[in-house]
């Protein structure tokens, strides 16, 4: 019933706002009307303004038309002297019903304006806007105007010397109150007018409370069937206010939670789950109070049968008029099987990528096989033929060369294909342990292009891993960092602890990938343009980096600045709990690795 009050209150409000919008627009074309009647009565003020100068200059002009000042006198013609001269603006006033003065300078010396104590405005000073048209700009001025406090219509012409120069001014005006009395009237009519409509507005109440019973009933009815809709849906649907309580719900929250909507409405998220889980529910609806937009977040629930059940959770805030959060509205959908047939699909997807991969390689083997084995077929008749010629020994080595090749690249894909085959068992691994059994084999390599190589991950931190696997994820990094590092550069091994995740980096201070390199620098066979035609690489490194880390379920990416800037290779993997490290991992990959350890 409640609900049913808001509902009505609303209703009710709706056509008492229908009545009030029809009032306010006679409101406001009565304004209007009476705007234009005050914007009549100033364009009359300001053509009587204009008027009434013209007739100020025509008294002028019957005394002179020159003016000067002598003697710090305002003068006009040969003798007529303005100072102290008020009847002629009492002429004016008398013949236009305009107040007059006469300005030297800024400073009246001459006027019918009055200051408060009934004595005429002489000495004042002329200020503001119309100040600003005289002496700055040197041109006339008409408008509204404030004089001694007072608003005014009024009209300023500048007076000028033989020379042109500003020397005073003349000023016309009526003041505002005196000239809008009419108009004031008629603003009394309207504001009765303006009661009137109030007094309507009054009587609309009156019905609009008659209607209102009426309508609680059409409400009632529409609340009912609102209930009935919710129930025939199978998705859990509830709301609560902005306490956290449940206000509505339907029947399959009701079989979700395992109570009925009279024992459920009221109930807050602590009355029905455990502490540590209503905290979670809590937090995220303080959240979306918070907010605006819909939140969606995906989670596992318990159903009151016991069933765990994968949902995501649809949840906006329910706010009032002004815009302040009154509760939120929530939606949980069941995922479950939509989840299982994800798992599924990813699997065959993996599967599949997997003979792909492997049709791929072995397209790719046959080809890259044939390069190395081509100067072999050439050049091993050339060796007969000249046994004796000094250049056997160049021969010799570009064969080995590609022996090397050969081997390197059969090594590379056989571990390529086992790890792919074999996924490992991952338990507890020391990481800095299987960091320094990767540099102790790449020790050489590294001192021969002059690359320190500093191992700076904490020798107790462990990871949910196979030593083997990741070993060989490490030779391959640092083999990939000491071949393009700089020429006595450095590369830093370093672990970041996330919590139930490590991220680790491999960084280098080498030739550094560009973005084009990046997106590709972990495809199987992909090499850099400086590493096309190098007879030590054969662009399997970092395929089987993402395999092997793929196994852990982790994340391998690089980041360059860019050309020249280095490299670093990052990746993941679960951080392991409280069991102790692993002594043997067990695992077929350990007895073949003696067969393919070319890096």
């Amino acid at each position: 019933m409640k609900q049913l009050k808001i509902a009505t209150d609303k209703f009710s409000i709706l056509l008492l706002a229908s009545a009030i919008v029809v009032a306010v627009v006679m409101i406001t074309a009565n304004h209007i009307m009476l705007d234009q009647i005050k914007d009549e009565a100033v364009r009359q003020a300001s053509r009587q303004q204009e008027s009434s100068m013209l007739v100020f200059w025509e008294l002028m002009n019957r005394h002179g038309r020159h003016f000067h000042i002598e003697n710090g006198k305002l003068i006009l013609g040969d003798y007529y002297t303005l100072n102290g001269d008020n009847e002629m603006p009492d002429k004016i006033f008398a013949m236009t019903g305009s107040r007059a003065t006469i300005f030297q300078g800024d400073t009246r010396v001459a006027t019918n304006v009055m200051k408060e104590d009934g004595t005429r405005a002489i000495g004042t000073r002329l200020t503001g806007p119309a100040y600003d048209a005289i002496f700055r700009r040197g041109d006339r001025y008409r408008g509204e105007a404030n004089i001694l406090g007072i608003p005014y219509f009024t009209a300023y012409d500048p007076v000028h010397d033989l020379k042109g120069k500003v020397i005073g001014a003349l000023f016309v005006g009526v003041k505002q109150s005196e000239y809008l009395a009419r108009y004031d009237r008629i603003n009394l009519k309207i504001s009765a007018i303006n009661i009137s409509l109030a007094a309507i507005f009054v009587i609309c109440a009156l019905i609009l409370g008659l209607e209102r019973r009426r309508s609680e009933n059409e409400i009632k009815r529409q609340l009912g069937f609102q209930q009935l809709l919710l129930d025939t849906i199978p998705s859990p649907i509830f709301s609560k206010d902005a306490r956290g309580h449940y206000n509505l719900c339907n029947k399959a929250f009701q079989f979700y939670v395992g109570l009925s909507s009279d024992r459920l409405i009221g109930k807050s998220a602590f009355d029905l789950w455990d502490r540590e889980l209503a905290r979670k529910y809590t937090d995220m609806d303080r959240e979306i109070l918070e907010t605006t937009g819909t939140q969606v977040y995906e989670s596992q629930v318990r159903y009151a049968d016991g069933t765990l059940h994968d949902v995501i959770f649809h949840k906006a805030a329910v706010r009032d008029d002004q815009g302040n959060a009154a509760g939120l509205v929530g939606v949980i959908l069941d995922i479950t099987e939509r989840k299982a047939a994800e798992q599924e699909s990813r699997k065959l997807e993996a599967q599949m990528h997997h003979s792909r991969m492997i049709e791929s390689m072995m397209i790719q083997l046959n080809h890259d096989l044939n390069t190395p084995l081509t100067p072999l077929f050439a050049l091993i008749p050339m060796i007969r033929a000249k046994v004796s010629d000094p250049g056997v020994e160049r021969m010799l080595e570009i064969c080995q060369q590609c022996v090397n090749q050969i081997q390197g690249l059969a090594g590379k894909a056989l571990d390529l294909v086992r790890i792919s085959s074999n996924p490992p068992r991952l338990i507890p691994v020391s990481l800095s342990a299987a960091a320094e059994s990767a540099l102790s084999e790449l020790s050489p390599a590294l001192a021969q292009r002059g690359v320190i190589c500093c191992n700076a991950i904490d020798p107790e931190l462990q990871v949910l891993g196979s030593a083997e696997q990741l070993t060989l994820l490490f030779k391959n990094l640092l083999s990939n960092a000491a071949r393009y590092a700089a020429q006595n550069g450095k590369v830093i091994i370093s672990a970041l602890d996330k919590g139930e995740e490590v991220e680790v980096s491999v960084q280098d201070d080498g030739t550094g990938l560009d973005h084009e390199q990046l997106t590709r620098v972990f495809d199987e066979f992909y090499k850099a343009d400086t590493a096309r035609h190098d007879l030590n690489t054969q662009g399997l490194g970092l395929a089987i980096c993402r395999r092997i880390v793929t196994n852990h379920e982790g994340k391998l990416w690089a980041a360059s600045p860019g050309a020249g800037c280095g490299t670093t290779m990052f990746f993941t993997l679960k951080r392991a709990g409280n069991q102790p490290p692993a002594t043997h991992q067990g695992e077929p990959f350990q007895e073949s690795r003696k067969e393919s350890n070319q890096i």
